[in-house]
């Protein structure tokens, strides 16, 4: 199965429901060297996408551009921009399309990936969601069903936090402060992590057969 406005309505559904136990997690990450928002932040975006009726679209990149309206009202945060940025990215890739194959996902990602270095300004290598996303989208390439996506971007995810957590960080409050930042997760990364991981989960249950 590919890619489809069902796909993604049910993505941000799972990822809303994610946040209810997340958003303090968040919160505690970044509150170790920012302002310990980032949770509450991702709480209210994600709510509002999940309030977005995605199936009603006309097309899936129709939908992803819904999406970009609705958050851009939301929130004026650093990561909430590059989200909006995401969403933006993916509508103008998919434009007039009907779905996308997995297999395509990780080439999006990486499209994904640069926009979202050309908007906030950023290298790879910094210690922050950009490195969350090149890794996202390395370990999924190759991959052309659900599950396997799944297995892999949860994957992913985990080894790109423990090669990065004993890096200093070098964007944003956190590189003020970057001999205290080593040992400790970026909150972006680690946010699109536990996303991710959330949303994996819920994918590799869906494809489980049924006894």
């Amino acid at each position: 199965m590919a890619i489809t406005l069902d796909t993604l309505a049910d993505a941000i559904a799972r990822a809303n429901a994610s946040m209810a136990s997340l958003a303090d997690v968040l919160n505690a990450a970044d509150a170790k060297l920012g302002d310990g928002d980032t949770g509450t932040m991702l709480v209210r975006l994600i709510g509002t996408f999940a309030a977005v009726d995605v199936r009603g679209a006309d097309n899936l990149g129709a939908g992803f551009m819904a999406l970009a309206k609705a958050g851009a009202a939301s929130t004026g945060s650093s990561l909430g921009t590059l989200i909006i940025t995401a969403m933006m990215t993916a509508g103008k890739a998919n434009a007039g399309k009907s779905d996308m194959d997995w297999a395509d996902l990780s080439g999006l990602l990486t499209t994904i990936r640069d926009a979202a270095m050309a908007r906030g300004k950023a290298e790879l290598g910094a210690k922050t969601i950009i490195d969350g996303l090149d890794a996202l989208a390395s370990g999924i390439a190759g991959k052309t069903d659900a599950s396997e996506v799944a297995a892999a971007a949860a994957e992913a995810m985990n080894a790109v936090l423990a090669e990065f957590r004993n890096r200093p960080s070098a964007m944003g409050r956190a590189r003020m402060f970057a001999e205290k930042s080593v040992g400790l997760d970026d909150p972006g990364m680690l946010a699109l992590a536990e996303i991710v991981r959330s949303l994996a989960k819920g994918a590799q249950h869906s494809a489980a057969p049924v006894a």
